[in-house]
């Protein structure tokens, strides 16, 4: 078997692991998710810019900086709005991604905001709407996370499209 196929699978799993593990609120969630981005820049089943590389590494050490000093888990130790805010930032992604490439992290946003409010109206969350400034530091503690670990799978999904697409045309 050929070990650049070994790398991109490893790669890309890697990518979709630091997506589930955002549903357990794992810390460093985005740094796995960003060693996948890595694995699989470096073995050219992506093209990325080297200054885009250095951007998303800043973004999942920061907001697993920021994850690392906010409280980990909600009042009632359930994980309910993790998964309110990441099926919103897919949904978000996979929306901007069918309009267009440029948007999909702009849309993510959007759907993590949309998927915070929603939790928001279920009883488990009612706390989060309390205040503004509870909103404001889970959406910092928890959705910053969220989007930064959702844009990784997409600009891992769509840098190998286009790579696959500028191979096969």
């Amino acid at each position: 078997m050929d070990v650049g196929i070994v790398a991109a699978v490893a790669g890309g799993l890697l990518v979709l692991a630091g997506l589930v593990l955002e549903v357990r609120n794992f810390v460093l969630s985005t740094i796995v998710g960003y060693a996948g981005l890595l694995v699989l820049h470096f073995t050219r089943c992506i093209n990325m810019v080297d200054s885009s590389l250095l951007f998303w590494g800043a973004a999942a050490l920061l907001s697993c900086g920021i994850a690392i000093l906010s409280p980990r888990e909600e009042p009632h130790g359930s994980r309910g709005g993790n998964m309110y805010l990441l099926l919103g930032a897919v949904a978000g992604l996979l929306v901007g991604m069918s309009i267009d490439a440029s948007i999909m992290i702009l849309s993510a946003i959007i759907g993590t905001l949309l998927g915070q409010l929603f939790y928001a109206r279920t009883p488990k969350g009612s706390w989060v709407k309390f205040s503004f400034s509870i909103f404001i530091h889970y959406f910092c503690a928890v959705g910053l996370k969220t989007i930064v670990s959702t844009a990784i799978v997409g600009i891992a999904v769509e840098g190998f499209l286009r790579n696959q697409m500028a191979v096969g045309g």
